[in-house]
């Protein structure tokens, strides 16, 4: 019976052939398909156009949250709120608007606390989870992994 890391591996296999489709389909360059050689004046073919350029943008999606997914965590921390009003680890990456964050919640949908990959937004008075605005961000454990 296959496990979590098999089904990670796997996947890890699969985005180097994602990665190449990206390339071979000019999405990585123009984030659409515009660099292919496209007869504007056929409509099957501006049908196929769209529905891959639809296909390409959830492959690069994919793409990006298994590699997220391989890069090795370099710090677990509880955040703190900084001089600047921003919350921070204690190795000092900090997070604003639009940030990403790998977060460990407690909630009513699970019995113990897990991670969870959101972003941090603002909302004029303080910084909150997208999806969890109920959790504190002070004192909240997070991990950072490493930077691409």
């Amino acid at each position: 019976m296959a496990d979590l890391n098999m089904v990670l591996k796997e996947s890890q296999k699969l985005n180097g052939n994602i990665r190449s489709l990206l390339r071979l389909s000019t999405y990585d360059d123009y984030d659409d398909l515009s660099g292919l050689h496209i007869d504007y004046e056929d409509g099957q073919q501006l049908f196929l156009q769209s529905e891959l350029r639809e296909v390409m943008e959830k492959l690069s999606d994919v793409a990006d949250r298994i590699a997220y997914l391989s890069r090795p965590v370099m710090e677990t921390s509880r955040l703190h709120k900084n001089r600047s009003g921003r919350y921070e680890t204690k190795g000092g990456h900090y997070y604003t608007s639009g940030s990403g964050i790998e977060a460990l919640i407690k909630d009513d949908y699970q019995e113990v606390p897990y991670w969870v990959w959101t972003s941090v937004e603002h909302d004029g008075k303080d910084y909150y989870l997208v999806g969890h605005k109920n959790v504190r961000l002070d004192g909240l454990t997070v991990r950072v992994r490493k930077a691409v």
